[in-house]
This record gives C-alpha cells, sequence and structure tokens, in this order.
C-alpha cells in the first residue's frame, strides 16, 4: 500500500511539473515553424583562383557527368578532382577566354551551348573540347545577332533559340548553320520586348519568352506570340522553369514569383516585388517535388503548390553555410547532390538526401549555454527533454525538436561546474550531473539541491543502476552513490582501481561491466569487488584500454578499443571469448559510442556496422556526420530511436531508420591524354589511342564522378594484351602511363569506387594500337627472309658475312634508340622530381623517397629496443623548416627578379651547411625543407644555427652591383621524437610540429631558430589527448622543452 501512495505522488507530481512547464511554454509565445534548427550543410568547392573571383552564373552537366561552370571569366570544366578553364582561339581576346558567361544550356545531343556577354554563342562538344563560335558580323544580317546571349532554349527539332539583350529572338538551325530573327519591329509577331532574360520550351513544345515587359508565349504552330500572366505585366522575367508536373514558374527581376498551370493559367502569386523577396535568377527541382528559388537575397525552399518551407542565407561566420546571397545558378546532379552558384560565393554543393544523418549546430543567441555548441555529455530525461553537457559552459536544455528551451551556466543557481562530462537520471526520478570532479543533484527546474566532491578525477561517465544506484566513473576510478553513500569500487584482492573508467554497461542479471584503461572489469551481481574478465587463449581483447561497450538486444557484449571492434562470443562467469570484428580499418578504434538500431546495426559517431551482412561503412561530413571531434563517452538514445553524438561543433543527429549507406555508382571519365607527355584532345579517344612510329609512350588521366566525396574514390587498371593484373591507384595518383609497348592491339581498363568503398559499375575500356615502325613492318621482315635465302644459295661465306654485318647494324640501331630512350627518361623524371628555378629538388621528391628513410629510421629504433640496447647513434632523421624572413617586402620594393636570384642562391648556402646524402626541398614560395638523414639529433641545433648563419652573414647578389642582405627563420624537429614509442608520431605530424616551431620562431623575432628533438611524455596513454590536438597548441601549452639560441 505505501508503495502504491509512494507512486502516486510521483505521478501527480510530475504532472504538475509538466503542466508548470507547458504553462511557461505557452506564456513564451507560439513554437517555431522548422520541425528542428538544423541547418543545410553547403560544402565550398574550390576557390576564387580555381572560380575565378568566386562568381558563378550558369552550371550544366554533361552526358558523362562532368560539371561545366559558368564565370564572370570564362568557362571552367570541373571533375571532382580539378578545375580546367576552357579556352578559343581568338584575335578579339589574347587570353583565349570566352569572358563572361551568362547562360548554359545541355543539347540533347550532348553537346553544350554558351551565351556569353560579348563572344556571342559558343557550341562545346564536351568528349573532345572542341568548339564552334558564332559570333554577329554586320555584314550578315541573317546571322548571329548582336547583344548579349542571356537565354537559350531547344525545341523538339534540335533547333536553339537565343534570347538576347536589345535585339530580339533568334533561332539557329544547327544542321544549316543558319539563323532566323524574331524582333519587336516584326509586328506580326507580337513579340512585345527585345529584351529577353529568360526562354522555356515546355513538354508540349510552347515557348515561352520572359522579356524586360513580362511573360509572352507562343504555341506551336502559332504564328504570334500572346501575352501570359497580367500579374507580370511590367516587370522583368528573368528565369522560368516547367517541373516534372508541368506547372510553369516564373520569376521577376522585381522580385515577383508566380506558378502557372501547363495551360498558362494563373495558379497562385507567391510573392510580389514590395514584399522585397529579391530578384529570382533560378529554380530548381527536387526528386520530391520541392522547389529552391535562387534569389538576390539567398535562397528560398518551396513545395510543389509554392508554399514556402524555408530560407537560407549567408551566415558570415558559418563556414558550413550559404557562401553569399547572391545566388545566381542552381542545378540538380544524377547523383542527387544541389550545385549553388553565386556572386562572391563562387561554387558550393548540398546533400539534401543526408536528412537521416545531420547536425545541430551551434545555438544563434550570443551568451547561451549552446552557442559554441561543445556537447561533453547527453541524457534524455524521463519528460522527453534533453540535456546537453558542455565543456565551458555548463548545461543546455533543448526539447525533442532540439530547441533550445533552457540553461545552467556556470555560476547560476549554485552550479559551480563548467564542464559535465557524465549524467544520469536514477529510478527514483533524481537526476545527477558530474562536472568537473564534483557531483550534483538537480530537480528538473534545473535548481541545485545537493553538491558533493568525487576526489582528484573528473567525470567521464555516468550510469544509472537497475537497484537505484549511481556508478560514476572518473579518471580517478570508480564509485558507486546508494542510499546516499558514496563508495570507490576496489578490485578484488584490495587492490586500488585507478586511471581512467571508460564505459559501464549493466546486463540483465545486475551484473555491471567496466570499461577501463586497465582493460575489462566486471561486478557480480551483489559484488563488492571488480573483477579482471579473462579470456580464452586465442579469443582475447586487442591489449590496452577498453573505450566503449554496449550490450545489443540479445544480451551480446560489444567491445571497442583502440585496436578496433569486438564481440563477446561466450561467457561462462569464469572465462570469455571474444572476436575481433572485420571492419576493414585496421588499427582504428570504432569510435567508443556504441549503439544499437532496430534492425540490429551498430552504430558510433564513426561508423555503422551491420553484422547481418558484415559491412562496414565509415560516416564522414559527405554522409552529413560533420561535428568537429566527435567526443568519446557524449552520446545518449532516445526513446523515438534516433541518436545523439556530441562533438566540438555541436550534435550528429542520426535517424537509423532514414540512413542508407552510400551507394552511387559514379560514371568514369578521362580527363586528360598525353602522348610523348603532350596534351591531346579527348576526341582521339573516340575511336581508341593510335600510337604511330615514333610515338613512344602515352598517359591518361581519368576520374570517377562522385562529386560527394572524390578523394575518397579508389581506382584500378590494367592493360589488356599487354598485363593481367589490376593495378591499383588512389585519388591523388589517377593516370595510368606506358611506354615502349609492342606493335599490337591494346584495351586499357579502368574502373572505380565511389566513396564507400563500392565498385562502379561503370568502367573505362579504351583500345589501344600501337602501329609498327618501318623495321616493324612484316613485309621488310618477309625481304630479309626472301634475301637469306638467295644468299644461302650463293657462297656460304659471303652470306655469314653479310648476316653478321647486319646484325651489327640492327644491335647498334636498338643500342643507340635504347640510350635516347633512356636519357629522355631519365631526364623526364629528374625533370618532375625538381623545382624548376632552384635546382632543389620538390615535393614529389620527398613522396617518392621519405617512406625508406622513415621505415630505416624506425627499424633501428625497434631492433634496439628488442635488444635492450641504446638506439644506434646517427639513426635520426632531422626535419628543418627554413622560411627567408620579409621576403614579400624584397618583391614588392625590387621585383621579383630580385626575389628569384635570392631563392636561386639559396641553394649554395644550404649546401654549405648540409651534406650531399641530405635532402634539399624547395617547400614552396620562399619556404625550403632539409631532411638530414642518419644524423644525430646532437647535431640539430648546430645545424640550425649553422643554417641560420650561412642565409644572414653574406649578402645576396643581385646583378649589377646590387646586393641585399637577408636572413631566415627555423623550425627543426627530430624523427622519432619518442624514443620508446617511435611509430606513436608519423612524419606528416613531426613536419607539422616543425612548422609549428617555424612560426615560433617567427614570434620571437625572426633570424633564429627553435627546435624539438624530444617529448615530456613516455607512454601511448599520456600522449593520446595530444594526437587530438593541432601542432600549435602543442608548442603554446608550455608543457615542451623547446630549443632556442641562448640569449646574447
Amino acid at each position: 500500500m505505501s508503495l502504491l501512495l509512494s507512486v502516486s505522488r510521483q505521478l501527480v507530481l510530475g504532472h504538475c511539473t509538466l503542466l508548470l512547464a507547458s504553462m511557461l511554454l505557452l506564456c513564451a509565445g507560439p513554437a517555431p515553424a522548422e520541425p528542428e534548427p538544423v541547418t543545410p550543410r553547403f560544402v565550398t568547392v574550390g576557390d576564387a583562383s580555381t572560380v575565378p573571383q568566386s562568381v558563378v552564373s550558369a552550371l550544366a552537366e554533361d552526358q558523362q557527368g562532368l560539371l561545366w561552370i559558368g564565370t564572370g571569366a570564362g568557362l571552367v570544366r570541373y571533375d571532382g578532382h580539378g578545375f580546367r578553364q576552357l579556352r578559343i582561339q581568338s584575335q578579339l581576346q589574347k587570353t583565349g577566354a570566352l569572358g563572361f558567361v551568362r547562360v548554359l544550356h545541355l543539347a540533347r545531343d550532348g553537346r553544350l551551348w554558351v551565351g556569353t556577354e560579348s563572344n556571342g554563342l559558343v557550341v562545346v562538344e564536351p568528349h573532345s573540347e572542341s568548339l564552334q563560335v558564332y559570333r554577329h558580323d554586320p555584314a550578315l544580317p541573317e546571322g548571329m545577332p548582336a547583344g548579349t546571349v542571356r537565354s537559350l532554349a531547344e525545341d523538339a527539332q534540335g533547333g536553339i533559340w537565343i534570347g538576347t539583350i536589345g535585339h530580339g529572338l533568334a533561332r539557329l538551325d544547327p544542321a544549316s548553320g543558319r539563323f532566323s530573327h524574331i524582333q519587336r519591329a516584326q509586328a506580326a509577331s507580337g513579340l512585345k520586348d527585345d529584351r529577353i532574360p529568360a526562354l522555356l520550351i515546355d513538354k508540349a513544345g510552347t515557348l515561352w519568352v520572359g522579356t524586360w515587359s513580362g511573360l509572352q508565349r507562343r504555341e506551336v504552330g502559332a504564328e504570334r506570340f500572346e501575352p501570359m500572366a497580367p500579374e507580370l505585366a511590367g516587370q522583368m522575367v528573368a528565369s522560368l522553369f516547367q517541373t516534372m508536373e508541368g506547372r510553369i514558374w516564373a520569376g521577376t527581376q522585381q522580385g515577383g514569383l508566380l506558378l502557372l498551370d501547363a495551360q498558362g493559367r494563373s495558379l497562385r502569386l507567391l510573392s510580389r516585388p514590395e514584399e522585397g523577396g529579391g530578384p529570382v535568377h533560378g529554380l530548381m527541382e527536387l526528386e520530391d517535388g520541392r522547389v529552391w528559388v535562387a534569389r538576390g537575397s539567398g535562397i528560398e525552399l518551396r513545395d510543389r503548390d509554392g508554399a514556402l518551407l524555408r530560407r537560407i542565407v549567408h551566415a558570415r561566420l558559418d563556414p558550413l553555410g550559404l557562401g553569399s546571397n547572391e545566388v545566381r545558378a542552381l542545378l540538380l546532379d544524377r547523383a542527387g547532390w544541389v550545385w549553388v552558384g553565386s556572386y562572391g560565393g563562387g561554387l558550393q554543393r548540398h546533400n539534401p538526401q543526408d536528412t537521416g544523418i545531420r547536425v545541430r549546430g551551434p545555438e544563434g543567441r550570443p551568451g547561451s549555454a549552446f552557442e559554441d555548441a561543445n556537447a561533453r555529455s547527453l541524457l534524455q530525461l524521463d519528460t522527453g527533454q534533453i540535456w546537453v553537457g558542455t565543456g565551458e559552459r555548463g548545461l543546455a536544455v533543448l526539447d525533442e525538436r532540439l530547441r533550445l528551451i533552457g540553461e545552467l551556466q556556470p555560476g547560476q543557481g549554485g552550479f559551480a561546474g563548467r564542464r559535465i562530462g557524465g549524467m544520469a537520471q536514477t529510478r527514483d526520478g533524481r537526476i545527477w550531473l558530474g562536472a568537473d570532479t564534483e557531483l550534483y543533484e538537480l530537480d528538473r527546474q534545473r535548481r541545485v539541491l545537493q553538491r558533493q566532491s568525487l576526489g582528484s578525477g573528473r567525470v567521464r561517465r555516468m550510469l544509472a543502476g537497475a537497484d537505484g544506484e549511481l556508478w560514476v566513473a572518473t579518471q580517478d576510478g570508480l564509485l558507486r552513490l546508494q542510499q546516499g553513500q558514496l563508495r570507490r569500487l576496489e578490485l578484488e584482492g584490495g587492490d586500488r582501481l585507478s586511471g581512467d573508467v571508460n564505459a559501464l554497461v549493466q546486463d540483465a542479471e545486475g551484473g555491471l561491466w567496466v570499461g577501463t584503461e586497465q582493460g575489462l572489469l566486471r561486478l557480480p551481481p551483489g559484488g563488492a569487488a571488480l573483477q579482471r574478465v579473462p579470456a580464452r587463449p586465442g579469443a582475447a581483447l586487442a591489449p590496452g584500454a577498453v573505450l566503449g561497450l554496449l550490450l545489443d538486444r540479445s544480451g551480446r557484449l560489444w567491445v571497442d578499443t583502440a585496436e578496433g571492434l569486438h564481440r563477446m562470443r561466450s561467457w561462462d562467469g569464469r572465462e570469455a571469448s571474444f572476436e575481433a570484428v572485420e571492419t576493414g580499418f585496421v588499427g582504428r578504434s570504432f569510435g567508443a559510442n556504441l549503439l544499437e538500431d532496430g534492425q540490429g546495426r551498430i552504430w558510433s559517431q564513426q561508423f555503422v556496422h551491420d553484422p547481418a551482412s558484415g559491412s562496414t561503412h565509415e560516416l564522414t561530413p559527405a554522409d552529413g556526420a560533420d561535428i568537429g571531434t566527435g567526443w568519446f563517452r557524449a552520446y545518449v538514445q532516445l526513446r523515438d530511436g534516433r541518436m545523439l553524438f556530441g562533438g566540438s561543433k555541436g550534435l550528429l543527429v542520426v535517424e537509423p531508420q532514414r540512413y542508407a549507406p552510400w551507394s552511387y555508382e559514379p560514371p568514369l571519365v578521362v580527363s586528360e591524354l598525353l602522348v610523348d607527355g603532350q596534351p591531346r584532345g579527348l576526341g582521339e579517344l573516340r575511336q581508341g589511342l593510335v600510337l604511330r612510329p615514333g610515338e613512344r609512350r602515352f598517359a591518361i588521366e581519368f576520374a570517377a564522378l562522385d562529386y560527394s566525396a572524390p578523394q575518397r574514390s579508389s581506382y584500378a587498371y590494367r592493360l589488356q594484351g599487354y598485363e593481367s593484373d589490376w593495378i591499383s591507384s588512389q585519388a591523388n595518383v589517377r593516370v595510368a602511363a606506358y611506354g615502349n609497348l609492342p606493335p599490337g592491339q591494346y584495351t586499357l581498363q579502368v574502373r572505380a569506387t565511389n566513396r564507400s568503398g563500392l565498385w562502379s559499375r561503370h568502367e573505362l575500356a579504351i583500345p589501344v594500337r600501337v602501329e609498327p615502325a618501318w623495321w616493324q613492318q612484316w613485309w621488310l621482315r618477309a625481304l630479309g627472309l626472301l634475301l637469306a635465302l638467295a644468299a644461302m644459295v650463293g657462297v656460304v661465306q659471303l652470306r655469314t658475312l653479310v648476316l653478321r654485318r647486319r646484325q651489327a647494324q640492327l644491335e647498334a640501331r636498338v643500342r643507340e634508340r635504347t640510350a635516347e630512350l633512356e636519357a629522355a627518361t631519365r631526364a623526364l623524371q629528374e625533370a618532375s622530381l625538381t623545382d624548376p628555378l632552384t635546382g632543389l629538388r620538390n615535393r614529389r621528391f620527398l613522396d617518392r623517397h621519405i617512406e625508406q628513410d622513415i621505415a630505416l629510421a624506425l627499424r633501428r629504433y625497434e631492433t634496439a629496443r628488442r635488444q635492450g640496447e641504446s638506439p644506434v647513434e646517427g639513426g635520426d632523421l632531422l626535419f628543418f623548416l627554413v622560411d627567408l624572413d620579409r621576403f614579400k617586402d624584397l618583391n614588392d620594393s625590387r621585383g621579383h627578379a630580385a626575389g628569384d636570384a635570392v631563392l636561386q642562391q639559396m641553394r649554395g648556402r644550404l649546401s654549405q651547411v648540409f651534406r650531399d646524402s641530405d635532402y634539399l626541398l624547395r617547400w614552396g614560395g620562399e619556404e625550403f625543407l632539409i631532411v638530414a638523414r642518419e644524423t644525430s639529433r646532437r647535431h640539430a641545433v648546430e645545424l640550425a644555427e649553422r643554417a641560420r648563419a650561412a642565409v644572414s652573414d653574406q649578402p645576396f647578389e643581385l646583378g649589377g652591383g646590387a646586393r641585399v642582405s637577408m636572413s631566415c627563420s627555423i623550425g627543426f624537429v627530430a624523427f622519432p621524437l619518442l624514443s620508446e614509442l617511435p611509430r606513436a608520431l608519423d612524419w606528416p605530424l613531426t613536419l607539422g610540429l616543425a612548422d609549428a616551431a617555424l612560426y615560433q620562431a617567427k614570434r620571437d623575432g625572426r633570424n633564429t631558430w627553435v627546435g624539438l628533438t624530444e617529448l615530456p611524455w613516455r607512454d601511448e596513454y599520456s600522449l593520446r589527448p595530444w594526437l587530438r590536438r593541432a601542432p600549435s597548441e602543442w608548442l603554446d601549452s608550455g608543457e615542451l622543452r623547446l630549443l632556442r639560441p641562448a640569449p646574447h
């Protein structure tokens, strides 16, 4: 009876609390219209150097899948890896660029039509990049009209309609090359204005014309244009679009937007000029019928009936927001991605399909607890509220639609914590927060009820037990709060449990599984001490820390370690058996934050694994998973099945039932063809590649058009008839190159994956024919045979003499040709590895050779360590980054010729200090990289000072008697930095630390050096937090012993 009364009192109290909360929400005003404050992500592609001036005026995708971009300085092609500007042979323009591109139209035959500001009309054949230009010629009144080409459309006969500014309409018959013209002056035409910024030919063949004076149309078979849409009369109709349902959308320069049916009847006036929505520049329809409207004030999303769903505008501080409000072009590509082109914002892409995974980003209100969205812990209360513990700003409270409805910041209501590392709500409804090293009890109104210290370790995770107890995992062991008493748990045998406790999970019997830095522990039901979990031989977990735990619906335990994901096969109460899960990502943690969805798939913020199929997919920014650093132990599964994962830039929101792995099969295209090192037109490949006599080698660059994450595609190629095995290649080396092939017929096969590793069915198969040289012709061989037979009839000695003489001549010729080839190959290889200005090596040289040096250094250290000996003296690698001080001032004051003279002399200066066996590279601009090989780190300071003096002690000769004194700043780091763990820091991170040291030298006043030859840590656990930091933070932390010159 007392239990029922207690439950009743709790229910009444809960209902009263909910009623009070509802009244407060009603008083605060109506809820926003958006279901969740999730902002669409726009990824910027390219920059002002690849997309000139970041101006995009038009977009098109050709039949191969290549993206074409109209800019203010010409036409640019994009293949996912690089941009290429199309140029024309022109006497009017020295640059050969097309000038300002106003409109792009892809015809049914695959050709791309380009309307320009001042270069007339251009048609491009995308396969070969050949083009034809139609310019106005005053001597040909029936030719191409004058004026800017602002709009293009194609009719059923393949005719191209051209809308100009001030010169009316024209139609080009591509077959004959003849133009016909329609202008306002022709009264019979009915055309009311010669300024035509928009054209559309609808599904019925009706020609719609947007003019500066309104909207007109001409039906098939009609002779005159008729006025349409009186609502738009007097406005410039700048954009026309027909949806899949046949409806017509018309937008104006003044901001008007009208929806018409297929017969031209006005259905709904969606916006008026006086509403200030901004000019309409473009329209686009998604597969679900939603329409995007490109305006001069951003983007509008509308449903199929025109109702406004939301507006997207430029946010200056959001790196993943809309780049500019002046949106000029929209494109939906074949993979379903949206491309946005704007003035000032350049080219961006957005995935409208990533609704299953998205980011709840920072709160826009300054000063709020979720302003920086750094989510370190998560909890959903029994009321449905979602509490987010932040890194520095206390507690943020969200409703189930992820709207901020409350907060508790440091200093409010007796709350003194900052980083909230764990939260839990126990069975009696009490709410507990672990902030820093203290435990707080709060009520549902976020009032602090009690506070107590937990000792010296920060809270890492909390768990509400089945019996009403509270488990608190810290940096210094595990505590249990039961009946108001807080007690620290010990290991069986009385040993103290210290160090990180990372994960907690309770099984159906009440046993507690504990993941620690010492491995996996278990507290039996009713037990008082933690027990280690022994494993059968050959079936143990990977050594080291246990980072994450999950009990799935079947009761199976999943364990995440630094070496990967494991699952328990058996547990008899005394001994366990585990198996490693094959994910394809060897040596990587699964992400620690393990959750299971309704389909049995295992999730974290980094991966999703399907036990049924055995497949594992990595979650990347292309999937919508972009929360900065995903924090371990910051995760929760909501009662509606959604999953939340906390990161440094917000919450990763996962709706598992809406997620599907990326299965798009990208087309594969050839992006460049080289024969003997010289570019060739891609049109040559239509009938196959032919190497004629004297042409010795070819190289074909290819690209898989998975624009979502092109750098994640993998490739394989082979030349059938020459080799049978596939050659694997990554996205940064997408070239198949062959030389000195025997005469014959071959086929170059190329295949590629999408970003998820799925091989595409679209493959390249390019015929290659190598024609024989004259001395390889069959008739020449036949003639030699006849001569040999004739000689056999004669004197045997003469025959032998002739044959030997011919053999000697042939061998000499082959040796000569071979020597030429080898010399040319060596010269080409040397040129590709050398900086042409300084004669120093370049980055490609380092990429080709450094791994061998790294492997040698690591092998020496690891061998010495296994044998218990000190590392061999002189077995280190030293990375020196040298940057000339105030080099830009020299270029600005004396010109680039002076700067080039200084750079050329740097080779001699550096060669005075370093050995011939060391790598001397021009790293970029005025920056140089030296890799001192097989050198003791004890000599690093001496070498740095000698290099500095070599630059500063003697002026540089500029020619003509002029001289200039220069200085340099140097940053250096030894590899490996940790002799106990030589593989803990790879060489790119070591180089990053050298770069940070270089900039520290700059901050120290220039003409000096800063270096690092050792780290203070001796174990992987101490080093692990630093690996998530930028190299500059290492140096700024004050924990490293930096080497500097002694003060004078």
